[in-house]
Order: C-alpha cells, then structure tokens, then sequence
C-alpha cells in the first residue's frame, strides 16, 4: 500500500471548494474529496512552516518535537532542543519497514530525515550552488542601490525584478515539482512514501496570467496595500519586504486574485498526479492526504501575512484524505495536524510509537491547541469557543497587527465565528474552564518532553546556506524568523 502526503503551503480551508468556497479554484482536489474523508474543522499546531511541517510528519506538537522557530533563525540552543527531544518522523518509521521514501521538497535539515530520494534535482535556478545565484546576486546589488528610493520609483523596478527573475530563484513551481514526483515513484518499487510540498500558493502569488486572470478577488476588499507596509509598519514582511510581498500588486484584491490563482494552478497539477496514479493502476491501493501547514491572511484581524496570529485565518487548513478502504464521509468535529501520522501508520499496518497522542482518523478531539513560535501566543479551541493567551507582550508590541494590551482573548464561535469581538470579560467561568485545559496540555507535553532521548540534529553550513537562500527568496529575513 503506498501514501502520498501533499502539502500546499499556506493554503486558507476557506478557498477550497469542498470546504465552501464558490469560486472553481479547487475542482481537482473537490474530485479526490467526493470518494475521501473530508474534515471541516482541520487546524494546524502553529503558524509558520518548520514548525508545522515538524509536527505533519512527526505526530508530535511543537514541544514534544523541539521546532519551535523558523528558517535560518534556528540557534544552537534551538537545535540542541531538537536533539533532546529526538522526535522520530514518518519516513524513518515507513523506512525501517521496508518503504521507499521519496521527499519532493527543498527544506533539508531535519525534513529530510528518513528519505531514501530527497529534494528537487536542482529545479530552482542555480539553486543547488555552493555559491550565490546569479539572481540573489542582482536582487542583493538591487535592494542595496534602490531600497531608498521613493515608492513610486522603487515599485516598478522590484515588481520587474519578482516578475521576470525572482520566482525561479529557487523555488520550483507546481508543474516542475509534479514532474520530479512523478518520474520518482514511477521508477520507485511498491510499497512507496511520497512527500510534496507545492510553495506556489506562498506569497508573492506569481502564478501564470490564464490562473490569475480566472479570479477578480471580490472576497476580499479593494483597499491599498499600504496600510501593512512601510517604514512605520512593524512585523512579519513589513519595511524591508513590501516588494517580496506585493510583487506586483497593490491592492489586496488584487493580490487575493493573484492567490486564487495559485491555487488553481496547484490544483490542475494535483489532478495530473491523482491522473497519474489513477492510469497506473496504483490509486486503489494508495493513500493520499491533502493538508496545508498553515492559513493565510488577507486583511482579517488587521493582518496581511501567513504567520501571523492565531485566529483560524491563519490555522484552520483543509485536510482530506483518500484511503481506498474507505468510503466517504465528512467530518464535523474537530483534528489537528497530529493525527495524520497514526493515521498513516495505522494504514499500512504499522504499530505507531507510544508516544504519539493523536487520533486514528476520523476519531476526532475535544479541542485543538496552538502556539507560535517560541511560545509567544497559545491558543485552544473546542467547538464553541477560542480562547487565546498572548504570553511575550513584549515581542506582540512590535507587530503591527497587534493592537492589544496582554489581554486574553475569548471569542463565541457559535455568533461570531469570524472572531470579531473579544468576550473575555463577560464569561470568566468559560475563561477558567479552557484555561485549565490549556494548562493541562502543556503540561502533558511538558512531561513527554522529560522522557525523550537523544538524537543529532546538527546542520551543515553549506545545507544552511543552500536553506537561508532559499527562504530569503521567500521573503523571510535573517534575523526575524519570527
């Protein structure tokens, strides 16, 4: 039995058809959805990628796993946490018994424990080079000699350079990735893990004009972009990284049609891969799990960004599994990015490790939990209700989309499923009861975490060069991985 897992980084559960978007943007993964399970209440652990592709493939929340930055801000200190923790991922465990594990990513380190074929062949431009790309060459030389000049100067040179040069940096789009995953399990022997990892949806929303051109971004208001942007603006893809993240966009409809765009683009060569499988024979006895490692934000809650806040923006995802056993279904109650290793293990028959606390799905819980990154916000949500603790205010102050004072944060899901209002002061007996419920889990993972081994999880230079090339070209700073 073989198991595909695809991953569509930043993709909101909002815009994807079998989970009540309108617009056509999703037709390919809506087809898979008709014979799968499909869970309506999926939400991710955290709001930035290490940290939720960590836990995709380890079972485990962020705690247990030890990620608990991003990118290249990762310290000895935040290493030395993964070895202590010494999580065991889902390829080692398919490997040990006997699965060839292929992984179509290009993030390394500690993603790419287990695989027997990891990356992707070099697909971004020079992106395998032990030196600067040609491109990051001329984005460095450009944001070095124009970065001060006035906006209506400055727009128009960097929305050129994203246009015609910046994409293929280093990231390989959809059409390219389906390609490598292809030609890796054709040429692979059964049983197979194949892990794809689709970026295209991750700002700056480039995909090809006849995907854009299908959406008009009427979800979203026609306001400037300004307003998140600056040498004012404070956070995440602010001052230095407007021209990454705009591209060539300035309002956010504009910039939401560009996304749904995207969207479409990924979903035509997920079909080509569900195709793929299907005219070999090997769909019936495959399974396939869809997810997103987090939302996105497109003005909701004063944000304009995939890593911000804890609102269901940013960590609500879709989650739809085909498994040939099944029929379908769908399902209400909620899960969380920690049930799809059990899940996964227990199709191939395979005793999962005693430590992992998620469900076999379609079990669901009680509630989900949440925290950003190095523990600076959590969150914990049942069916009803979202209670959100800010834990750093010294950091939260800083963000832009940060308007509060420490205060908790308690929404009514039930009247006000957008979390609009914060009731935190009228109902203090739900504030104490999801309080202790949040404590306890924490402490859980506390507990799990005194009882792990060791294990090396040391970084090569030239992996963490290759690594911080390519998430500059995403957009993420050096030294705010935050």
């Amino acid at each position: 039995m073989n198991i595909v897992v695809v991953v569509i980084d930043a993709l909101r559960a909002s815009d994807v058809g079998c989970l009540g978007r309108d617009a056509e943007t999703t037709p390919h993964i809506d087809s898979l959805a008709d014979n799968s399970m499909v869970f309506e209440r999926a939400f991710s652990v955290s709001n930035y990628t290490d940290v939720c592709m960590s836990t995709i493939l380890s079972g485990k929340p962020p705690r247990e796993h030890g990620v608990t930055h991003h990118g290249t801000a990762h310290t000895e200190e935040n290493l030395a946490r993964i070895e202590q923790r010494a999580p065991q991922f889902l390829p080692e465990i398919l490997h040990d018994h006997g699965y060839n594990t292929i992984g179509v990513d290009w993030m390394g380190r500690w993603h790419e424990w287990g695989y027997d074929n990891y990356g992707v062949d070099g697909g971004g431009q020079d992106a395998d080079s032990g030196t600067d790309s040609i491109s990051e060459a001329i984005f460095d030389r450009i944001t070095d000699t124009v970065v001060d000049l006035p906006e209506p100067l400055l727009f128009p040179i960097m929305k050129q350079y994203y246009r015609r040069v910046g994409y293929n940096d280093f990231r390989v789009n959809c059409e390219e990735l389906t390609d490598i995953a292809i030609d890796r399990i054709d040429d692979s022997d059964s049983p197979t893990f194949t892990l794809l990892h689709y970026w295209d949806v991750h700002p700056p929303y480039l995909p090809p004009e006849k995907y854009e051109s299908q959406f008009t971004g009427e979800d979203r208001p026609d306001e400037s972009l300004e307003k998140y942007f600056g040498t004012e603006a404070k956070g995440p893809m602010s001052a230095a990284y407007q021209t990454y993240a705009t591209g060539k966009h300035t309002t956010m409809s504009e910039s939401k049609a560009a996304y749904d765009g995207a969207i479409k683009w990924v979903d035509e060569q997920f079909g080509r891969l569900v195709t793929y499988l299907r005219e070999t024979n090997k769909l019936d006895e495959t399974m396939i799990v869809v997810t997103a490692d987090h939302g996105h934000n497109f003005g909701e809650h004063g944000i304009f960004s995939d890593n911000t806040g804890l609102y269901d923006t940013s960590v609500h995802v879709p989650l739809i599994i085909h498994d040939p056993r099944r029929d379908h279904r769908r399902v209400d109650g909620l899960v969380q990015h920690t049930d799809i290793v059990p899940t996964i293990l227990d199709f191939a028959g395979i005793e999962a490790p005693t430590d992992l606390r998620g469900n076999v799905l379609p079990d669901t819980r009680e509630f989900a939990f949440a925290e950003a990154i190095e523990h600076r916000m959590q969150m914990v949500r049942t069916d009803d209700w979202k209670l959100i603790i800010p834990r750093d205010l010294d950091y939260l102050r800083h963000q832009y989309w940060y308007d509060g004072d420490g205060e908790t944060e308690l929404y009514d899901l039930t009247e006000d499923p957008d979390e609009t209002k914060n009731i935190a002061n009228e109902h203090p007996d739900v504030i104490s009861r999801l309080t202790n419920m949040l404590e306890a889990e924490l402490e859980t993972q506390e507990r799990i975490v005194e009882e792990a081994t060791d294990r090396s999880a040391a970084i090569n230079d030239n992996d963490m060069d290759e690594i911080k090339s390519r998430l500059n070209a995403l957009g993420y700073a050096d030294d705010d991985n935050v």
